[in-house]
This record gives structure tokens, C-alpha cells and sequence, in this order.
């Protein structure tokens, strides 16, 4: 079959090849389909340009990754899609779908299927069965479908053995025909390209929808990594990679055995952890020997300045073991990024002014400010569901208010977030080291744009 696997438009800053979708191409194209993967951001894409790139190119499927905040623009390219071919497979699948496997076919009348968690086993079993003249869906593992008025979940199956899979379809998605946009903002070289060394987290924090994928830890062998990193470097002439691993960290004898063999190999790579790392899982030692493998910046998980939520969310870390592991950095010279989040429930107005004044406290020298989202799959979005709230998925995003808690507005919400950023980047040690940090124009003229949108 002729597949089409989409990231559809939306609001993200984040332009960068799709791990996921790359590793679909690959297994399906080592079933005989043949695959093309379309970033609609990447290519500028309307949704007037989208229909007419529909018209002109047909396929057998559409399948798209979607995240909560892509709920409303795949409903729309779905109904492009369908109105042009009404016989063609539409199959979403991603952190969404997975976070809410009984309410997204219900959400998306025109999406034919859906994926729940990782979909390399079950998408070519079930491009298989609908080739037959009756397929059986139920063979089909994680799949949402439709029978009769109900809607089905099958039974999750996740790839035992991830050296199994080939790499992603880095062809298909070529790391230089990607903007200065990657995922963290900031690289030492470009191209970039994202890549994954395990799957799964087993931490408990509330707010995050990482279960709704897999608690599962699996791990590639090292060996493996840098074959792909070695693939990428020659090929494409990517030297700076973006390990995505949900906490690559935690897992210190791979973690130390990576490092080892990027020295020892003298692979000559840069590269960071823009998705976030586990601050008690550092120490010294490690921070120097990452450093030493070509590490130069880590994103962390913060969070908050208030121990009680800290606490209420699992997150699983004292204010005081923060500051202690923060000392850590000030003798290396890796670049820290400390994610915090405003308007958890039940959270006050002081306990925010607590995280802004922590933030500043610390020895960090970039900060992403968000407001809370419900994910769907966390603890919490099961929570606030059963007690009847009503999410609004259009407001999902890194700069909007998902969320207003009790006795706030979204205009308050937005304030304590501009608060933050401009008490935090408007201090002279900051701004030099955030201008020391950029590698162009084009690089300067997105981390602006991205700052005013979250000024707004």
C-alpha cells in the first residue's frame, strides 16, 4: 500500500524529524508498503496547501502523530482527506490517542483507526488485514476501532527487544532540510538529529502522561546508538544529537557506557538532553564524564518552589536536594534548562511566586515557564475527568492556559508565566550567556519570535 505518514499542522516551535514516524516508515517499508513522511510545519503547510498537496498526491493511508494540542487541525485534515478520498484509510495515533483510547475515535468521526502506545508491531499486521476481503481487526495488537456502535481496544504489545527495529527512516526526513528549531531551542552545530537510547519511565509524577505509552523500560544496546549516530554523522553530516529518552540518567551503566564509547571511539559528536533529566540521578562524576563525551546541555525538572507540591505531584525531589545538585553543574561547563510549571490544582497564588523566586535562586542559565496541561493518561487528567471538568484542547500549548485553577483567571495565569520570564531573562548574566549560546541569524530570529509569543 501507498502510506502517508503526516505531522500535522500546528502551533509547536519545534521543527525537527519525528522519531516516530521514522521508526513506522522503516518497519513498514520492511513489509513491501511504500512510505513517504510529510512534516506540515517543516513545509509551511495552510490547510488551502494541505488540500492541494491532497488532491495532487493519493495514497492507500493517512496516519498521523498527534499530540492533544493537534486534536483540532488533524479533525480538519482528516476532513480534507476524507472529502477527496472517501476510500482511504485514516489512522491517528501518539500521546494523545494513547492518553484517551476510549475518546478519540468519538473525537474524530473521520479517523478510521487508531494506535495506542508504540504502533511497530501493530500498523503492518493491520495494513496486512485490511488487504484481505475479511479482515480480522482483533489480530491486530494496541488498535482502536470502531464495531458496530462500540468502540474496541485490543490487547498492547510493545517491541521486546528495541535492537530489533531498523533505525528511523532518516531518508525519508532528512536532518538538513530542517530548520534551526530544535527541540531545547539551542545546538551546538546544525543539523541536528533527535535520537532515542531507551523507551519507557517508570516515575510516578502526576502531571505527566509518559504511562499512558509504556512504564516499561526497554534499552538498545550501545552498540547499536552508535551505529545510527556514526549513519547520521557520515550520511547526513549531523554532529550534534538530541537524546530524547524520557530520563536517560536514570540509567547510569548505559548511560556511563555510551560516554565511554563516544571517547574511545573518538566519535567527535556533541549532544544534550532537551527532554529532561532526573537531578538525583547526577552526580560529579557523571556530569564530567558526560561532559567529557561531548555533553553540553541538560534540561531538568524543576518544576516547583513549594515542597507541598513538589510532593502532591510525586515528583519525588526535595527544594533542598535541588539546590545540592545544582551546585553540581558549577563545576563543569554543561548549559542547564529548568522546566517549571505553574497552576497545578490546588496550587496557591505564593506557591507560584515561590517557583519564580526559586528559579531565579538557582544556578540555571535558560528556563521554560509553562502552565499546567491536563494530560490526557496522567493521574491528574483522570482525576479532574471524574469529577466532571471539561477539557478545552484548543488552549493545549507550551505558551497558552490549559488549565485555570480555582480562584484564578486565564488572564492571572498568563500573567504569573510573563512574570516569570522577564524576572528571570532580564538580568545581565543571563542574557549574555543566552547571547553567547547563539549560532546565527535565523537561530537569533526564532528564539526572539518564541519569546515575544510567550510575552503575549
Amino acid at each position: 500500500m501507498k502510506v502517508l505518514l503526516i505531522s500535522p499542522i500546528n502551533r509547536s516551535y519545534v521543527v525537527m524529524p519525528s522519531l516516530g514516524l521514522g521508526y513506522i516508515a522503516s518497519v513498514l517499508r520492511e513489509n513491501n508498503h511504500e512510505v513517504k513522511i510529510l512534516n506540515c510545519i517543516k513545509e509551511r503547510f495552510t490547510f488551502n496547501s494541505f488540500t492541494e498537496y491532497v488532491k495532487r498526491n493519493k495514497y492507500d493511508v493517512y496516519a498521523f502523530q498527534m499530540f492533544s494540542y493537534d486534536l483540532k487541525p488533524v479533525k480538519r485534515h482528516l476532513e480534507i482527506i476524507k472529502r477527496c478520498y472517501p476510500d482511504s484509510v485514516t489512522i491517528v495515533g501518539g500521546y494523545h490517542p494513547s492518553g484517551d483510547p476510549d475518546g478519540v475515535l468519538k473525537s474524530l468521526y473521520h479517523a478510521d483507526y487508531g494506535f495506542v502506545s508504540e504502533a511497530e508491531i501493530g500498523f503492518p499486521i493491520l495494513l496486512n488485514e485490511l488487504a484481505k476481503r475479511n479482515p480480522d481487526l482483533s489480530l491486530v495488537s494496541n488498535l482502536i476501532y470502531r464495531s458496530g456502535q462500540q468502540y474496541k481496544i485490543n490487547s498492547i504489545k510493545l517491541i521486546d527487544v528495541l535492537d530489533d527495529i531498523p533505525f528511523p527512516a532518516w531518508d525519508l526526513m532528512n536532518p538538513n532540510e530542517y530548520p534551526e528549531a530544535p527541540h531545547g531551542a539551542f545546538a551546538k552545530s546544525f543539523p541536528t538529529a533527535p535520537i532515542i537510547i531507551t523507551r519507557g519511565c517508570p516515575l510516578k509524577c502526576t502531571f505527566c502522561s509518559g504511562k499512558s505509552i509504556t512504564v516499561r523500560v526497554r534499552k538498545r544496546s550501545i552498540k547499536n546508538v552508535i551505529n545510527e549516530i556514526k549513519y547520521l554523522k557520515q550520511d547526513f553530516g549531523v554532529n550534534d544529537f538530541l537524546i530524547e529518552d524520557e530520563n536517560f540518567t536514570l540509567h547510569k551503566p548505559l548511560l556511563k557506557e555510551f560516554c565511554n564509547t563516544v571517547i574511545n571511539e573518538r566519535i567527535g559528536i556533541t549532544w544534550s538532553c532537551p527532554s529532561g533529566v532526573r537531578l538525583d540521578t547526577l552526580t560529579v562524576e557523571t556530569l564530567k564524564l558526560m561532559e567529557s563525551s561531548g555533553c553540553h546541555s541538560l534540561s531538568v525538572g524543576i518544576e516547583f518552589g513549594s515542597q507541598r507540591i513538589h510532593d502532591l505531584t510525586k515528583k519525588g525531589l526535595s527544594l533542598e536536594g535541588i539546590r545540592e545538585k545544582m551546585e553540581l553543574f558549577k563545576k563543569t561547563n554543561i548549559r542547564v534548562t529548568g522546566f517549571f510549571l505553574f497552576g497545578i490544582p490546588g496550587e496557591t497564588r505564593d506557591e507560584m511566586i515561590q517557583t519564580i523566586k526559586f528559579a531565579k535562586e538557582l544556578p540555571i542559565h535558560r528556563a521554560q515557564f509553562n502552565n499546567f496541561m491536563p494530560l490526557p493518561g496522567s493521574e491528574i487528567y483522570d482525576d479532574l475527568k471524574n469529577k466532571g471538568y471539561n477539557f478545552n484542547y484548543d488552549n493545549y500549548f507550551v505558551h497558552d492556559v490549559a488549565f485555570v485553577p480555582d480562584g484564578f483567571t486565564r488572564m492571572k495565569m498568563k500573567w504569573f508565566q510573563r512574570r516569570a520570564y522577564l524576572e528571570f531573562y532580564l538580568r545581565p548574566r543571563i542574557v549574555i550567556a543566552f547571547l553567547k549560546d547563539i549560532t546565527s541569524l535565523k537561530h537569533l530570529y526564532r528564539l526572539v519570535k518564541r519569546l515575544f509569543d510567550a510575552l503575549r
